[in-house]
Formats: C-alpha cells, sequence, structure tokens
C-alpha cells in the first residue's frame, strides 16, 4: 500500500521536469553508443531542458504540495529555484558545447554529468526530508566531482578533481554526523517540521542542539565554500 501511494500518479506528475531530464540522460548515453554525430546530443539535451523550464513555469503558481509521503515539497520557492538551475544548464551547454569539441573531449560524457548535476539540483530544491536533503545533495556532489576532473589530460584538472573529491567526502561525513544528531534528538524523525517538532518537545538537550547544527551548518559550508570554509576553491577553480 505504501509502494503504490509513493508510485502515484499524482505523486509523479509534480516531478514531471526531472523525469524529463532522467529520460534525457538514458537517451544521450544510449544515442552515445549508437550515432558518432555528438551535435545530435547536445541538441537532445536542449530539448529537455527547455522542455522542463517550460513545465516549471507553468507550475510556479501552483499551490503547495506535500509528497512523496512527506520527502518532497513542491511549492513556488521550488519551482523558482529549480527553474534557474535549468536555466542554468541551458547557458552552460551553450557556452561549453564548442570549446568541449575542438579540445576533443567527450561531449557525451559531459552532457551526463552535467544531467545528473541538474537533476540532484532540483531534488535538492524540493527536499523535505534528510535522506531526500543528503541522497540529492551527493548525485550533486558527484557529478560536479567528475566534472571538475573531466580534462583529465590536464594536471590542473586533475589536482582540482582530488582535492574536491577529499573535500567533499569531509564535509558530507560532517553533515551526516549532524543529521544523525537531529534524528536523534527528534525521536527518529526524518521530515523536516517532524524535526523541528520533535527538537522543540526534547528542549532540555540543548547543548546536543547546537553541537547537532554546528556539524551541519559546517558541512554545507565547505560544500558551499561558505567563509571561513573557502580556502579549497581557488584550487578547484584552477582547474575547471
Amino acid at each position: 500500500m505504501q509502494f503504490d501511494q509513493i508510485f502515484a500518479f499524482q505523486n509523479l506528475i509534480n516531478i514531471i521536469p526531472e523525469i524529463i531530464l532522467i529520460f534525457c540522460l538514458l537517451v544521450v548515453l544510449i544515442l552515445d553508443l549508437i550515432i558518432k554525430n555528438n551535435s545530435w546530443l547536445s541538441r537532445i539535451t536542449l530539448v529537455g531542458l527547455f522542455s522542463a523550464s517550460s513545465i516549471l513555469c507553468f507550475q510556479w503558481k501552483n499551490s503547495s504540495i506535500i509528497t512523496f509521503l512527506g520527502s518532497l515539497e513542491i511549492d513556488s520557492f521550488s519551482v523558482t529555484f529549480r527553474l534557474i538551475l535549468t536555466l542554468s544548464s541551458i547557458l552552460c551547454i551553450l557556452l561549453s558545447t564548442e570549446y568541449i569539441e575542438r579540445s576533443g573531449m567527450t561531449l557525451a560524457e559531459f552532457l551526463n554529468f552535467l544531467l545528473a548535476a541538474t537533476i540532484g539540483g532540483m531534488f535538492l530544491c524540493s527536499a523535505n526530508d534528510l535522506v531526500t536533503i543528503f541522497v540529492s545533495l551527493e548525485c550533486l556532489s558527484f557529478s560536479s566531482y567528475l566534472l571538475a576532473g573531466y580534462a583529465k589530460k590536464d594536471v590542473r584538472s586533475n589536482e582540482a578533481a582530488i582535492k574536491y573529491l577529499l573535500i567533499g567526502a569531509a564535509s558530507s561525513a560532517t553533515l551526516l554526523y549532524g543529521f544523525s544528531w537531529l534524528y536523534g534528538l527528534s525521536g527518529g524523525k526524518l521530515i523536516l517540521n517532524d524535526i523541528l517538532e520533535g527538537l522543540i518537545n526534547n528542549g532540555s538537550y540543548s547543548l546536543g542542539i547546537w553541537l547537532a547544527f554546528t556539524f551541519v551548518l559546517v558541512g554545507i559550508g565547505f560544500k558551499i565554500s561558505v567563509v571561513p570554509f573557502h580556502q579549497w576553491t581557488p584550487d578547484v577553480y584552477e582547474g575547471v
């Protein structure tokens, strides 16, 4: 019964943009093995991104919806940032395709990594529980590691990927440790609103709550290179 509730049509219709991009990723992956004309792959990816952006524009005025048993919350705020991600990916493809082709790198792999990062970021915008937040963030992070080291013949790109991977792994472990504290202190809750209610009810554990938020802030700070956790960023940017 719970499986039917998760994959019900009314749930799937709310993530049609992500489904389109996942289908587009699979199409690019398969066509790369069949055809040799890479220009078609970038066009297919752009069509998928434009389609997802168009659907997001129609979803923008919809009322707030909590779906997938509370794992995702679709509202105008999340739709706005999902739209920003798709438009940024479109711009990235338009600016990068010619450079990748002239430098001799494989275009299909770049498109797949970019689509995977976009999908992870879009799910992250709508995430409403700790598991969805972490899985979406890691999908975005792993794709970013691969994109940072995409120019495999460039030593600077290799160094950037290694540093990004090590810092990203450390920040993910820190963030997950903070999530585990929040999960325990809230009484085993995963959904964000339930966690807040659990923490309020267990206010006697104030030291543990501050410790949990410290780990979460440090993990997110390293992920987005916020001061003072930004020292690693110039080395990664140099190799991208």
